[in-house]
């Protein structure tokens, strides 16, 4: 999980006409989450991915699961939000369920799984048949968050500050906008 401070990326002269807009602040802060989250999930399709080492051709991975995306990451992309608190006025930048922080810490770090008897059986019933000799699955680590951090992290002080020079241009308003939907973060 990421956390995004805008007092990080604001010059003092912006920090200072800020200061006293603190409704400007929070909704700055909350575009700048749903910025960063849109660029690690386009990052996480794209660029990132010629990083990761070489997955399991489709065909193999459509035998195991007629359902197996195509994409990297398949549905766990959608699972990529942001979540604000107006205690620290930050927001935190993760996935969306506890399912998918699981999956996601597996993608993160990678894994490890013991093949058991069961597994063996899972695997040839569907044609995909290991060898006998086979101890471990091990699903190598294919990081999603920092990578696109480093990529990301540069491009934020241009987007809040153009983010700011709107809000001055409009008089310091902000859109009155509610979302029925408040995204909590898992880690």
């Amino acid at each position: 999980m990421i956390t995004v401070d805008v007092k990080d990326e604001i010059t003092p002269l912006l920090k200072r006409y800020l200061e006293n807009n603190p409704r400007m602040i929070a909704s700055l802060t909350k575009s700048l989450g749903w910025y960063v989250q849109d660029g690690i999930k386009k990052l996480g399709q794209e660029r990132l991915a010629e990083k990761w080492r070489e997955r399991v051709p489709l065909e193999v991975r459509r035998k195991l699961d007629e359902q197996a995306p195509e994409g990297w990451l398949g549905k766990l992309r959608r699972a990529i939000g942001y979540s604000y608190n107006s205690a620290t006025q930050s927001v935190a930048i993760g996935w969306t369920s506890s399912s998918a922080a699981m999956e996601g810490k597996i993608q993160e770090f990678g894994a490890s799984r013991e093949v058991t008897p069961r597994l063996q059986k899972y695997f040839a019933a569907r044609g995909v048949p290991l060898s006998e000799h086979k101890k471990r699955i091990k699903v190598p680590k294919r990081p999603i968050y920092e990578p696109a951090m480093d990529i990301i992290y540069p491009k934020l002080g241009d987007y809040v500050r153009e983010k700011v020079e709107s809000y001055m241009e409009n008089g310091g308003h902000v859109r009155n906008t509610t979302k029925s939907r408040k995204y909590e973060v898992f880690a």
